[in-house]
């Protein structure tokens, strides 16, 4: 994928003031105060920027090859942010943070991990935040993300002059020390404002969630307070995140199993997670949760009627939405409309007494003790990255049914003129109108790859009108 100037320097600017503000949060949560970050007065590290620009430049060229992509990813970072330290010490004459320890080469062992986990950070970022990111600058004329760009960096230059011709002009050791402590100072009252509003957003975010929390530091009382109890928002999340993994799991071994084959079941392009399943093991805790003290019979009957309607829904919503059908039991007896059947009804109603009775007391013990803030944290992370894996995997997913549409198309019309004994007299086709999304998706989603996540779609062409089956 090819990217203009403007573009790049507008990411550059974005993921720059991403970089500082998720410090400012994570500093905010460690120290419970607002710490300043960056070298710049303005709220920009613009060290998070120019790795993700290396990146996203570099990644895609890999394909898939993971492995390959952490390692370059891996690299990078501490590169940039070796570099990034090593400049920011030259000008200050003294080490602003301890750079040398979140990159490989630091020497230990802490350093090394700590490298490690940061270049994931970064390459899950360049590959779930970014995707979104790049459709949305698309929609922005370009005469914006030049006037942005311009005044952006225009503002980074006056900001390094200042900091250079103070520096400069600091003959003596003293003299520096209370420059540093001058400009530190105007650094703080410049970012004080927006740092504050988010130091002060994470805490009354977590005040809200945890109200009890500062009671419970405060008079250090025995009784640990408990993440996600009974059940709400941030249980059915990490339901939804567990058991959307595990029946990704169970349908691909039940695929090696049955059809002696190893076969991705995913729902989404990034990530082993089966959404049906974990969309399903959410409605059955809200909606059978209250019957859980009941008969089992009660619960049969509940999560039949219950999975068979959840079941035919997602079809058509899929039909609708994605142009595609991921099931079709047509040709088994007592289906409805081919979305359904009377078989895996039952299937659902015995699912349901397994989840109730045995499967989600069980989960839900698991999640109630992780560490609060820590679990809360995650949450965030996971509903963001998720959200952006969707709409990823939905973009990619429509593209290649347009694009199948294209070929199916373009095949059809070439049979018609052959059948009425026509040629093509000028020897070229007509190309295909495609936007910048439409170029994006068609470089880093190819049929090869949607056919290796979704290997079981097909396409049926009949009378020009292309039919799709998962």
């Amino acid at each position: 994928m090819q990217y203009t100037y403007t573009e790049l320097a507008a990411y550059l600017l974005l993921y720059s003031f991403i970089g500082w503000a998720l410090e400012v949060a994570f500093f905010a949560v460690k120290e419970r105060r607002f710490c300043n970050r960056g070298f710049f007065s303005l709220p920009l590290c613009p060290e998070y920027g120019i790795m993700m620009d290396i990146l996203i430049l570099l990644l895609p060229e890999q394909g898939t090859k993971w492995l390959l992509q952490f390692l370059t990813t891996w690299m990078v970072v501490s590169v940039v942010e070796y570099f990034s330290g090593g400049i920011a010490a030259k000008i200050w004459k003294k080490h602003l943070w301890n750079y040398e320890d979140v990159t490989l080469f630091g020497g230990k062992k802490k350093s090394v991990l700590l490298s490690l986990i940061k270049a994931a950070v970064v390459m899950t970022a360049v590959l779930l935040l970014h995707p979104p990111v790049f459709i949305l600058f698309s929609m922005i004329p370009t005469i914006v993300l030049r006037i942005i760009d311009i005044v952006g960096f225009g503002l980074m230059a006056a900001d390094l002059v200042s900091i250079l011709i103070a520096v400069r002009k600091s003959r003596s050791l003293t003299e520096l020390k209370k420059t540093q402590g001058r400009l530190l100072q105007e650094q703080k009252e410049v970012k004080q404002k927006l740092g504050g509003k988010i130091y002060h957003a994470v805490w009354k975010r977590l005040n809200r969630a945890y109200p009890e929390m500062e009671a419970l530091e405060e008079a250090d009382r025995a009784e640990r307070y408990v993440f996600a109890r009974g059940v709400c928002v941030d249980k059915l999340i990490w339901v939804f995140m567990i058991c959307a993994f595990l029946g990704d799991l169970i349908e691909t071994l039940f695929c090696r199993v049955t059809g002696g084959v190893w076969m991705s079941r995913s729902s989404v392009i990034y990530g082993t997670f089966s959404i049906v399943w974990g969309f399903g093991a959410v409605i059955l805790t809200v909606v059978l949760q209250r019957l859980a003290g009941k008969e089992d019979r009660y619960i049969f009957l509940a999560g039949s009627v219950l999975g068979g309607v959840y079941e035919y829904l997602c079809s058509v919503f899929t039909e609708i939405f994605l142009g595609t059908t991921f099931w079709d039991y047509s040709d088994m007896p007592f289906n409805i409309g081919g979305r359904t059947n009377l078989l895996y009804c039952i299937f659902w109603g015995l699912l349901s007494v397994v989840w109730v009775k045995i499967c989600y007391p069980t989960i839900s013990g698991w999640i109630e003790k992780l560490p609060p803030l820590g679990a809360k944290i995650a949450t965030w992370a996971v509903v963001v990255l998720m959200s952006c894996d969707a709409v990823i995997s939905a973009g990619a997913m429509v593209r290649y049914v347009e694009r199948q549409d294209s070929a199916a198309v373009q095949e059809s019309s070439a049979d018609t003129g052959n059948a009425a004994g026509t040629e093509n007299t000028t020897g070229t086709v007509r190309a295909e109108k495609k936007s910048v999304i439409d170029t994006f998706f068609d470089i880093n989603y190819p049929d090869e790859r949607i056919e290796k996540v979704w290997p079981n779609m097909k396409v049926e062409v009949i009378n020009t009108t292309v039919k799709y089956k998962l």
